[in-house]
């Protein structure tokens, strides 16, 4: 999971929870229900935990550009001075 991808998957997990909260505390309220209220955010709950906590691919759309290990290897190393 690529550092856009944290992000976006952290903005999904906020994002279903307050709206199921928010959906759950409305239905519990209208039917005077605290149980379908906690039955509706834990739904919520569970949606996005198997929407955010696998690594989708579409977490992996911009991958990350580690430098080449080819690259430091040609560099000359300095030389220690002896004296």
């Amino acid at each position: 999971m690529d550092f856009k991808g944290m992000a976006l998957s952290e903005l999904l997990f906020y994002y279903i929870c307050i709206v199921s909260g928010a959906i759950g505390w409305i239905y519990g309220f209208v039917h005077q229900s605290f149980l379908q209220t906690f039955y509706i955010w834990a739904c919520g709950l569970g949606v996005s935990v198997v929407l955010c906590v696998p690594d989708w691919p579409f977490f992996n759309r911009n991958p990350v550009k580690w430098l080449d290990k080819s690259v430091l290897e040609g560099k000359s190393k300095p030389s220690k001075k002896t004296s």
